[in-house]
């Protein structure tokens, strides 16, 4: 893991499976803090979703497709497509964002789950954190991960809570509710290591299994960050949209 001796501001990740609580906990985080960016990677979803929506559209159904056409008229972002043609363009823009974002706050929130990246960090070779690393020394800011962690049975809980409160994000994930079993199987819960990673400055482990676990962790984690007032977790915390 790298190591700066001081710094002036912080980056903060908030990663973890589908469904763990991710938005919730970030933006519990960025309500306490009060004076932040705050970044949803989600909030590109509208505008990636043209991309399925012209195929899907464009496409003759006469013409065959190398991929399952249905994964692409469902936006299904576990696809391959959107593997092969969306995913990096998303995480590009947000990391131009994020880069302009760190240059004029000095506390920046990221919700997303940068599970790639996380790997390859964990190898020790992420190009993608190492742009990030760059800025961050020019701009002395600390990079931390939080992560939240869940149990796989807590997993498919929660996966099968949202199909049945918000069937309409349920079915941009067609791959995953058509084999949930294979998917929660399949889903690597671990945290990172980052024992050989060169560019993360600190990881803290959320533990969200149950209640009593997250209200833990989360006196822990304002702790850490050194928000000293802060509100009781709020499991409905919403922001405002338009």
């Amino acid at each position: 893991m790298h190591h700066l001796d001081s710094y002036k501001k912080r980056f903060i990740i908030v990663s973890g499976p589908v469904c763990s609580g991710k938005t919730t906990l970030a933006l519990n985080i960025a309500v306490n803090r009060k004076k932040c960016f705050y970044f949803d990677k989600d909030d590109l979803v509208i505008t990636s979703n043209s991309t399925f929506d012209a195929v899907s559209k464009l496409v003759p159904e006469s013409v065959e497709l190398e991929y399952p056409r249905e994964t692409i008229e469902a936006r299904d972002r576990h696809s391959q497509f959107f593997k092969d043609f969306i995913r990096n363009p998303e995480y590009e823009s947000a990391r131009d964002i994020l880069i302009k974002g760190i240059q004029f706050n000095d506390f920046v929130i990221v919700n997303a789950p940068y599970t790639s990246e996380l790997k390859k960090e964990a190898k020790g070779d992420c190009p993608a954190f190492d742009e990030f690393r760059r800025v961050f020394d020019k701009e002395e800011c600390e990079f931390i991960v939080v992560f939240v962690h869940i149990s796989k049975e807590e997993l498919k809980e929660r996966l099968l809570r949202r199909k049945r409160k918000d069937p309409v994000a349920a079915a941009r994930d067609t791959l995953v509710y058509n084999d949930l079993d294979g998917y929660v199987e399949r889903e690597n819960m671990d945290p990172p290591d980052f024992t050989l990673g060169k560019n993360v400055d600190r990881l803290f482990i959320f533990d969200a299994n149950t209640d009593e676990e997250r209200d833990a962790s989360y006196a822990r984690l304002m702790k850490e960050l050194e928000i000293d007032v802060y509100e009781k977790y709020d499991r409905d915390i919403k922001v405002n949209r338009i």
